[in-house]
């Protein structure tokens, strides 16, 4: 009996849906770190409300003379913010005359899928990773200057030589303008190049049409503008996020603007304009504002987030003062160095400039599915019509949500 679609989808049911999960809380540092059952949450609907304490008992504690008149009573401040629910997909094919050609051979074929299947996961994981550091916007990669004809250069925004572009490969981007709205450029086919030092950032051409380009237009994969899950880099921060949303924008995170709630706002240190050198008092002033301005103390801060090149400044800080640093060795296999006891971990996707001080239990992954592959018709590969072809996809539905902002601060602005 030939090996068919319909024995090979019994193997992959019984054998892939364990690895996805493994590699997906494993092989990242962000992810893997919101992704444990203190910072998930499972939930149902198109969206998730979450309450909010944010003002106290003004009538408490209020001293009078004899015979005055009590306080004026007060009470406690509650409000909400919504967090809206994204779907992310990543999605692979096989080709009918692929499956024949391996139709004798079920080890050759289990083999083949295994490889686009886990490249897949692979793939996801990475791209998880990549919104949980942005903003909502889910930005690859930044204009440096006003430039309509192909060859430019590009940054990561504030003016450090990053994209997340991938290197010597091509893909296909919409250049949103800086409103947030408007597309100066559809469908483009881009090509990362060369870092470039004058000015700083990287080589970048493209095929399509760029028109009314500027300073600041951003990079996103074509048709995603805001679908993207929302990231620290928009959570940690103590101005309003501008989601796109539509044909206009939705100002302010989760619903919530800066200007009419001023708890609202993560414990920030320093300025993306002023760049200045790493110090330790720097970092022990962003812990000091986290545990003197919010409910939470030193010890809810639980790891500090940083690229590569800062963990690698903090270390020459360290032997510069000499400064005796451990090195620590955490779950899924990460490697940090310490901060006061703290863990100080470098991720490949970060920002750069900046370190991040993550308070977990203030950051909720809200999820009404957890990754899986589409087989509620029983099988993980289904038939593209119209093609002999067959598919799978894997999804996973939610976004990251905030309960508590001041919870978490960042350091910005820091010279590499």
């Amino acid at each position: 009996m030939a090996f068919d679609l319909s024995a090979a989808s019994s193997v992959l049911k019984t054998f892939y849906l364990p690895p996805v999960r493994e590699m997906l809380n494993n092989s990242t540092v962000l992810l893997s770190r919101l992704d444990k059952d203190s910072s998930t949450q499972d939930v149902t609907g198109t969206s998730f409300t979450v309450p909010l304490h944010k003002s106290r008992n003004t009538g408490a504690g209020i001293g009078i003379a004899e015979n005055g008149t009590l306080p004026t009573a007060g009470n406690q401040g509650y409000g909400t913010a919504v967090v809206p629910n994204k779907y992310v997909y990543g999605r692979i094919t096989v080709s009918g005359p692929a499956i024949a050609a391996m139709k004798n051979n079920a080890g050759a074929f289990v083999r083949a899928v295994d490889s686009e299947l886990k490249g897949c996961t692979k793939d996801m994981q990475r791209a998880m990773n990549r919104q949980l550091h942005g903003d909502g916007r889910d930005a690859l990669a930044f204009w440096t200057s006003a430039d309509n004809t192909s060859g430019t250069v590009v940054d990561d925004e504030n003016g450090y030589a990053f994209t997340h572009l991938p290197d010597g490969q091509t893909i296909t981007c919409d250049l949103v303008d800086t409103d947030n709205t408007t597309l100066n450029g559809t469908a483009i086919v881009v090509t990362l190049g060369s870092e470039s030092t004058s000015p700083v950032g990287y080589n970048a051409t493209w095929t399509g049409t760029v028109s009314g380009s500027g300073d600041g237009d951003y990079l996103v994969q074509t048709g995603t503008l805001g679908y993207q899950m929302m990231g620290i880099a928009g959570v940690i921060n103590d101005t309003d996020v501008v989601i796109p949303a539509g044909g206009g924008t939705a100002t302010g995170l989760q619903g919530l603007a800066v200007s009419s709630n001023t708890f609202w706002k993560a414990k920030m240190q320093g300025s993306w304009s002023s760049k200045v050198d790493l110090s330790f008092p720097l970092m022990q002033k962003v812990i000091s504002k986290i545990a003197s301005g919010s409910d939470y103390n030193e010890k809810d801060i639980k790891f500090l987030l940083c690229s590569y090149a800062m963990r690698d400044k903090y270390v020459e800080l360290c032997v510069n003062e000499r400064r005796f640093y451990n090195t620590m060795t955490l779950d899924g296999g990460f490697e940090a160095v310490d901060f006061n006891g703290k863990p100080l971990i470098p991720d490949p996707q970060c920002k750069h400039g900046v370190i991040y001080f993550v308070t977990p239990d203030s950051l909720k992954l809200f999820r009404t599915s957890d990754f899986d592959w589409m087989d509620k018709d029983g099988s993980v590969f289904s038939r593209v019509a119209n093609k002999d072809q067959y598919e799978a996809t894997l999804f996973h539905y939610g976004d990251l949500g905030c309960i508590a902002r001041n919870a978490n601060g960042a350091l910005i602005g820091i010279n590499e």
